[in-house]
C-alpha cells in the first residue's frame, strides 16, 4: 500500500506578500496532480489539517471541488481521502462541508473530530488537536481515553495515527511554542503499549521533519503551499520560504513495515540512465 500525505494547504490565504507564489489553490491542485500521476497509485490520501486558512465554508468547498477535479473518486480506483482539522480550521464547519472526508467516529469525544477507519489492512486513527482560537494544540484526556479504547480494540494490528500538531520538539522554538503542548507523554505511553503503530503522520511545521514517539516514527510532511525557514537558533522568528513543495509518500506492507519518502511536486530533469 502507498499512502500519500498532503498537509497545510491553507486555502484562502493571501499569498501576495510572497512574490512568485502561485496561490494556495494552485499549489494544492499541483500537489494532487502529482499524487494522481504516481505509480503505483496511492490507496489512501491523508490531509492533516490547516485545510483552510480561516475556516470559511467557501474554502472547504473550494478544497472539495479541487479534490473532485484532480483525483478520481474512490469508487473508480481513486484513493480513500481522510482529513483531520488544524489550528487554522473550524472543525465543525469543516465536517459539515467535507462530509465523508472527515468521517468522525460515532463514539468520538464530544467536540472532537476523531477518525477511525480500517483500510487495506491498516487501522487509520485521526486525532483532533485543535484548541479553538489558539495556535497550539493538545491531545485532551477524553481523546486519550478514546484512543486507548481504539488501540485496545485493534491490539496486534498495524496502526497509522495522523494529526495536525506533531508530538515532538523540533528545535524551531517559535513553532514549538505553538506546537502540541499537552498530551505527548500519555500519547507516548499508549503508542508504546500498543506496539504496532507503524507511523504518526503530522503537519503544522511546514517542513519535512522526522522524529519518533513510543517506538513509532513521527513524520512531519511539508506544506503544499509554503515552507518555514529552518532556523534552530533559540528565539528565532518565524519566516517563510518558497522551497520546492513536497508531499509525504509512505510505503507499507505487512512483511516489510513502513518506509517513508518525500516526493517533490515539481518536475526536475531526469531520470537519466546510469
Amino acid at each position: 500500500m502507498l499512502i500519500a500525505h498532503v498537509t497545510d494547504p491553507h486555502i484562502g490565504l493571501d499569498m501576495s506578500p510572497m512574490p512568485g507564489h502561485p496561490g494556495t489553490e494552485v499549489a494544492f491542485r499541483r500537489a494532487l496532480a502529482h499524487v494522481k500521476q504516481l505509480s503505483p497509485a496511492p490507496k489512501v490520501l491523508l490531509l492533516s489539517g490547516d485545510l483552510s486558512d480561516s475556516g470559511r465554508a467557501q474554502d472547504y468547498a473550494t478544497l472539495l471541488n479541487i479534490l473532485k477535479e484532480e483525483l478520481p473518486e474512490q469508487a473508480t480506483q481513486g484513493p480513500l481521502v481522510l482529513a483531520v482539522p488544524g489550528n487554522h480550521d473550524l472543525p465543525e464547519t469543516a465536517r459539515l462541508v467535507l462530509g465523508d472526508l472527515m468521517p468522525v467516529a460515532e463514539d468520538a469525544p464530544a467536540g472532537h473530530a476523531c477518525v477511525h477507519v480500517e483500510h487495506g489492512g491498516l487501522q487509520f486513527i485521526g486525532l483532533d488537536t485543535v484548541v479553538p482560537g489558539k495556535a497550539y494544540g493538545v491531545v485532551s484526556p477524553p481523546q486519550l481515553d478514546w484512543l486507548e479504547a481504539r488501540l485496545n480494540a485493534c491490539a496486534g494490528q498495524p496502526v497509522v495515527i495522523f494529526m495536525h500538531h506533531p508530538p515532538l520538539m523540533t528545535g524551531m522554538s517559535a513553532m514549538d511554542a505553538c506546537g502540541l503542548l499537552e498530551g505527548i507523554a500519555p500519547l507516548k505511553r499508549l503508542v508504546a503499549a500498543h506496539g504496532a503503530v507503524q507511523l504518526i503522520a503530522a503537519g503544522h511545521m511546514h517542513r519535512p521533519i522526522l522524529g519518533s514517539l513510543g517506538g513509532a516514527p513521527v513524520l512531519v510532511a511539508p506544506s503544499s503551499s509554503h515552507q518555514l525557514e529552518l532556523n534552530l537558533r533559540p528565539g528565532a522568528p518565524v519566516a517563510c520560504r518558497l522551497e520546492p513543495p513536497m508531499i509525504g509518500l509512505y510505503r507499507w506492507t505487512a512483511e516489510d513495515g513502513m518506509a517513508c519518502h518525500f516526493s517533490h511536486v515539481e518536475p526536475f530533469p531526469g531520470p537519466f540512465p546510469t
